[in-house]
């Protein structure tokens, strides 16, 4: 967030009246009592960024309408969705679009000139009877085709702008359907998937872009319009925001406040607890009863202390990041809290070799009927990239190497 905060200011500084900031949706997402944090503090970085709006997605529902339209008050960050309206009333559940004069001038609260942009937003069909899961005492919320309600938006901004930019939280494949059945969109941007597609790809005459998810890249779009307003020129660009972007003094200062605010809220929180017939964690100890030579090797290495890293950041109660510092975090007799499930305080055994219960079972000679894995190597696994990657990824390791860092973590009689 600190790198998109810096990109953005430098990309605006150069021609701020002729910047457009928007997103394509699912700002908040989770169900549980620490994503209202994780929302607060986006609307606000993304007040500070000065987005224009952000589309509507499923997930901005998650908890709840109010607390959404709560978030859209207090950061005054516009909520856009043509498509998706209150079941009882009828009406449109937020303002379908925003137009913004761009490249014009101000003066005494009237504008002129530059080139008038209408911004609208859709959220694809989820399912047959697409109505939106909604919190106990709010409406419901019905999706409409998204088809339809584009038709009826372009036909409504045609007298009002000169650009039309449709926010499509749709995925790649059905916003291919949408531009076909969509006459009039000048850009559309994209949501709700992994795709990165940053050059204008056109189906039809409409030109199609996607910056993928996770904010991993800023995705970047030009327009050149000639003396009669039409779209000479397109091109567009994904921009990493890695290293080689800096960090944003003032973002970094939010930042700090949003992982404080999480690891206390995240001390009183509990993860639910899944799989609880099949994973059955036993902690390292139990394992080393048996596997003594390889129990004190897998001590002298950095997964043995892999919690120390949180707590010299004060961040050893955040739930972004314990999951990948402990053993079987959230399931059944994994990681549950420091005082109840010490054992697990480690990326210990289990989290290589997969959950200890088979594998102990099966060496008593006891029955196996319920085991999850084949005993090809006695109810264990091997240490896969898979496995590995699952919190060394992209995100957190970008230079990690399986085959280099193995060898780290090879605690193998055969090889001592």
């Amino acid at each position: 967030m600190a790198r998109r905060a810096t990109y953005i200011k430098e990309v605006s500084e150069v021609d701020s009246a002729s910047v457009l900031k928007v997103d394509c949706g699912d700002l908040i997402s989770g169900v549980n009592n620490l994503a209202p944090i994780k929302a607060k503090y986006l609307f606000e970085a993304y007040a500070k960024m000065g987005y224009d709006c952000v589309n509507l997605g499923e997930s901005d529902l998650d908890q709840g309408q109010a607390f959404l339209l709560e978030m859209v008050r207090t950061y005054g960050v516009p909520v856009i969705s043509a498509n998706v309206f209150d079941g009882t009333t009828g009406e449109r559940f937020l303002p379908p679009y925003i137009i913004k004069r761009i490249g014009g001038k101000k003066f005494l609260g009237f504008e002129w000139g530059g080139v008038r942009v209408g911004v609208f937003g859709v959220l694809e069909l989820l399912d047959d009877n697409s109505i939106l899961p909604a919190m106990e005492g709010e409406d419901r919320l019905v999706i409409r085709d998204p088809i339809i309600a584009g038709r009826e938006i372009v036909e409504e901004l045609n007298d009002k702008c000169d650009l039309i930019i449709c926010l499509a939280h749709t995925g790649w494949i059905q916003a291919k359907d949408l531009a076909r059945g969509v006459a009039g969109i000048d850009l559309m941007v994209v949501g709700h998937g992994a795709n990165v597609k940053p050059k204008p790809y056109l189906v039809g005459e409409t030109p199609m872009v996607m910056p993928g998810d996770q904010g991993k890249y800023l995705g970047i779009v030009t327009l050149a319009l000639d003396e009669r307003g039409i779209v000479t020129k397109r091109d567009g660009r994904a921009q990493p925001l890695d290293e080689t972007v800096q960090d944003d003094a003032d973002m970094v200062e939010l930042v700090k406040r949003y992982r404080v605010d999480l690891n206390e809220a995240g001390k009183a929180y509990v993860p639910e607890t899944s799989d609880l017939e099949d994973l059955r964690f036993v902690g390292s100890s139990a394992c080393g009863e048996c596997h003594e030579a390889e129990f004190k090797q897998w001590r002298l290495t950095s997964h043995s202390r892999a919690i120390e890293t949180l707590r010299t950041r004060d961040q050893d109660h955040n739930p972004e990041c314990v999951p990948c510092h402990v053993t079987g975090y959230g399931h059944f007799n994994g990681f549950h809290s420091y005082e109840k499930t010490p054992n697990m305080v480690s990326v210990g055994c289990e989290v290589c070799h997969g959950s200890g219960a088979d594998h102990i079972a099966y060496v008593n000679g006891e029955s196996m009927e319920n085991a999850r894995a084949k005993p090809d190597r006695s109810y264990t696994l091997a240490p896969v990239v898979d496995r590995c990657v699952a919190c060394h990824n992209s995100r957190h390791d970008p230079t990690f190497d399986f085959d280099e860092k193995i060898g780290l973590v090879d605690h193998s009689v055969k090889k001592r």
